[in-house]
């Protein structure tokens, strides 16, 4: 016989983000089985993400129309900001690729670009004239380092570019730069140019790695003089150079390894390689002094993805591994590093994607600070996980969400002239840079958040559960938008029902016109959304689907009327 119709209130659904690791039968309401294009908010609702919003206006670049072209792509491949000659500068890499009629390669050029901003607060991306490169395609993957009011561009093959606020130039080429000591000993000169790919900027020097591709030492210049590097004459050219070589081929833990990425952070040079982690102390003086450079620590069986899957949030090092994003930890008091595993919760899925991108040089991390992010993406897949920094899940793993549809190869902050703190995302689809920022796209067409709970027993697993009717309680913002409500009994929505978002329109002055309804209270609405059910299982899972489009939405609260029947 059944039960009399019960309420069950799910508070807070997908607040805890994705976990498809533990048995959804065991897992808190609040995490979620899929939550797409999704964030936690600061309110502590699982809310749709901001968009990917129109920021350049125009790619200012020269190149040749090929001979039939039909298509034409603009990629912004890499970029990065800092100080050069007193004023804040974004560089970035840009590629263009020309196709004919059957989506044949026609022409391939590639460019360095500045970002512009002309009176009236129009942002624009204008070419720098380079000087003649070895490998020009390999500015695709380059590293762009400010270093001491001077930018440096670093890819592999090619001699590092140096931009001082007006022109690029070959920085170590001796023909350019009298001042220039290559690396060199009795024997010769190991590296008539720095071109690795691999550098950091820290404790007043370059580290550098790849050059003529090995990817076993470390040159570091001069204290402030990146164009003085190691000299081991006899008689050496500068007897106060302090430049120097960290060999670290006898050091990799597995006997074998190769330097993927460098960075620093609390007076340590991490040194990554592709399958274990070096960690140098003493290298915030002089290396090569008596109380100079020595190993920390050595890490086997764990390792960095590619160079710019590495991000340092202040107090920690992140990077991506092949089971997903990990902490290097704080080495000081530990002495050795713990490695947390920060996307536990979703460990068999970002490792499968991680596996599945073939080439590595597309997954990156980024902090986003103000939004208390940290982003993993697949540039390749179109494809991102976001895990919110703030508090992690009961598991211990950060709470993680998904994003689709990510149109950008890499992401930085930047200040406008006007101190705006801008979100800045290379984009991949001849829209030149493009911002995070509220919920209309920079190509006008909207975007899906989504939402589905894991199966569902309402702590009754034996019972036959038959729906009557569920509420959504929603937060919505500026104007309509059209949703969908699903709900199932097989582990996935087997019905849905299409719901119509609603969104007050601002208030005036912050009060109704004529002490009437037509305007709204404020920005934000919260609606109640009954949805009539059908169906019967022993087991629920419920979701909501909403266009975004100059709207936003979060899910508060979902409400469920069922009748319970007898035990099977």
């Amino acid at each position: 016989m059944a039960q009399q119709q019960q309420n069950i209130t799910i508070a807070a659904p997908g607040f805890y983000g994705l976990n498809t690791e533990d048995s959804p039968l065991q897992q808190d309401t609040g995490y979620a089985l899929v939550a797409d294009n999704a964030v936690v908010d600061r309110f502590g609702r699982i809310g749709s993400r901001k968009a990917w919003a129109e920021f350049t206006t125009s790619i200012n670049i020269t190149y040749t129309p090929a001979v039939g072209v039909v298509r034409t792509e603009q990629i912004v491949d890499r970029i990065g900001s800092g100080i050069v000659n007193g004023v804040q500068t974004v560089l970035c890499t840009l590629s263009v690729f020309q196709y004919d009629a059957a989506d044949s390669l026609l022409r391939e050029d590639y460019f360095l670009c500045k970002l512009e901003e002309p009176s009236g607060g129009v942002f624009e991306i204008s070419e720098l004239p380079l000087p003649v490169m070895a490998v020009d395609s390999f500015l695709t993957d380059a590293q762009i380092i400010m270093f001491n009011d001077v930018a440096y561009v670093f890819s592999k093959g090619n001699d590092v570019l140096k931009y001082d606020g007006t022109t690029v130039t070959n920085l170590f080429s001796g023909t350019v730069n009298v001042d220039y000591i290559p690396p060199q000993d009795d024997t010769g000169v190991f590296a008539t140019t720095m071109n690795g790919d691999v550098a950091c900027a820290a404790y007043g020097r370059m580290w550098v790695t790849g050059v003529n591709g090995d990817y076993q030492n470390i040159y570091y210049s001069d204290l402030l003089a990146p164009t003085r590097w190691y000299d081991g004459k006899a008689v050496p050219t500068d007897s106060l150079n302090t430049a120097g070589i960290i060999d670290v081929a006898l050091y990799w833990p597995n006997g074998t390894d190769r330097i993927v990425g460098i960075t620093a952070h609390n007076g340590f040079l991490f040194v990554f390689g592709r399958q274990s982690i070096l960690v140098y102390g003493g290298i915030s003086e002089d290396p090569a002094g008596t109380s100079g450079a020595f190993l920390q620590d050595a890490i086997p069986n764990i390792g960095l993805v590619s160079r710019d899957a590495i991000t340092n949030t202040g107090a920690d090092i992140l990077f991506v591994d092949d089971s997903g994003v990990r902490s290097a930890g704080r080495t000081i008091q530990e002495k050795s590093v713990p490695l947390g595993d920060l996307t536990g919760n979703i460990r068999g899925d970002i490792t499968d994607v991680i596996a599945q991108t073939a080439d590595k040089t597309t997954i990156s991390l980024d902090y986003w600070a103000d939004e208390s992010l940290i982003v993993v993406q697949f540039s390749d897949q179109g494809l991102a996980y976001a895990l919110e920094s703030r508090q992690p899940s009961p598991s211990g793993a950060l709470k993680v969400t998904r994003w689709t549809d990510c149109r950008f190869n890499r992401s930085m902050y930047y200040e406008t002239a006007g101190t705006a703190r801008v979100l800045l995302c290379g984009n991949k689809d001849n829209a030149g840079l493009l911002m995070y920022d509220g919920s209309l796209q920079y190509d006008n067409m909207p975007y899906e958040f989504k939402y589905e709970s894991n199966a569902l027993t309402f702590g009754q697993p034996a019972n036959t559960k038959f729906l009557k009717q569920i509420d959504y309680t929603v937060v919505s913002t500026q104007v309509d938008a059209q949703g969908f409500a699903g709900w199932g009994y097989s582990g996935a929505l087997d019905y849905t029902k299409r719901l119509n978002i609603a969104a007050s329109t601002p208030a005036l002055f912050g009060l109704a016109q004529y002490n009437i309804d037509e305007f709204g209270p404020g920005l934000a609405t919260i609606r109640r959304y009954r949805v009539n059910t059908k169906g019967s299982g022993e087991t629920v899972v419920i979701g909501l689907r909403v266009d975004i489009n100059g709207n936003s939405c979060s899910l508060q609260e979902i409400n469920v009327q069922t009748l319970l029947g007898r035990l099977n």
